[in-house]
């Protein structure tokens, strides 16, 4: 049975919770937190499997965690429970490699796919050896269909720090309007420069690296999240359903609902699905 750990400044919720996931042979309970910052440290020195955590905790919040963990490339997993909906903290969890985003108060058939996704996933790591890509990015995080020597931007190692400025601003507004003179305007150099540099350091030209971006977050979107496609395309940056649906196949050869059904079947059986 793997470890788990609950993040929640409630005790009546961390209760609820146990409760609701009682009888699974899944995840053991192993530790009970009620701020970010202790847990943080106990992630950081034991390692537990999962962690279950809310956004609004005292001292470090649900999102500065994620965003820390991804940081520090720590191997534990993370299923958000929040008493909010608002998609602007689904998105932002996602994007720094939560799980899932489950809403209180809690659905136990909600909880229980998100835990068996956890499992299958711990299971597969388990099972194989991780091939490295380079900077120590790993082929396994790649979605079917993105490139192997593709790297989110928080990832993606630069010694250059006008790249680095470049691409820290992508991870934040990729989902808006970009353009080169844009970036080109934010750190103070020529469009023509911020172009060459960008494919110099990152090995994309700038639109084939927001492109990619874009279907890369999209894609793990549509497996770890029930949200329309219509939906997943404009968390993504792209305002037609249309094109985005073209995009998509032109990366993955599947459209959007054929890639969530075939690739989720995929992960529920145990199959390595690149994720």
């Amino acid at each position: 049975m793997y470890r788990a750990i609950i993040i929640d400044d409630e005790y009546l919720v961390i209760k609820s919770l146990i409760a609701t996931i009682e009888g699974q042979e899944l995840f053991e309970i192993t530790g009970e937190f009620y701020d970010g910052i202790s847990a943080f440290s106990y992630i950081r020195e034991h390692n537990p499997d999962l962690a279950f955590i809310d956004i609004k905790i005292p001292g470090m919040n649900g999102l500065e965690l994620l965003q820390s963990a991804k940081q520090m490339n720590l191997s534990t997993l993370f299923i958000v429970i929040s008493g909010h909906a608002e998609f602007a903290y689904a998105q932002k969890a996602m994007f720094n490699n939560a799980l899932s985003y489950c809403l209180k108060p809690f659905s136990k058939s909600e909880l229980m796919d998100s835990m068996q996704k956890a499992w299958q996933l711990l299971e597969n790591r388990e099972s194989r050896t991780s091939a490295e890509a380079p900077d120590g990015f790993q082929e396994e995080e790649l979605p079917f269909g993105i490139p192997k020597d593709f790297c989110p931007p928080e990832r993606l190692k630069t010694s250059n720090r006008m790249t680095r400025v470049m691409l820290d601003y992508i991870a934040v507004h990729y989902n808006e309007y970009i353009s080169i003179q844009k970036l080109a305007d934010f750190v103070h150099i020529t469009p023509n420069y911020a172009s060459r540099l960008f494919k110099e350091e990152v090995g994309f030209t700038f639109c084939s690296y927001l492109t990619v971006l874009r279907i890369y977050l999209a894609s793990k979107l549509l497996l770890r999240m029930d949200m329309p496609i219509f939906m997943v395309a404009n968390q993504v940056g792209y305002k037609d359903y249309f094109y985005f649906a073209k995009v998509f196949k032109r990366f993955t050869g599947y459209s959007p609902s054929s890639y969530r059904s075939t690739f989720r079947k995929e992960e529920s059986s145990g199959e390595d699905t690149g994720l």
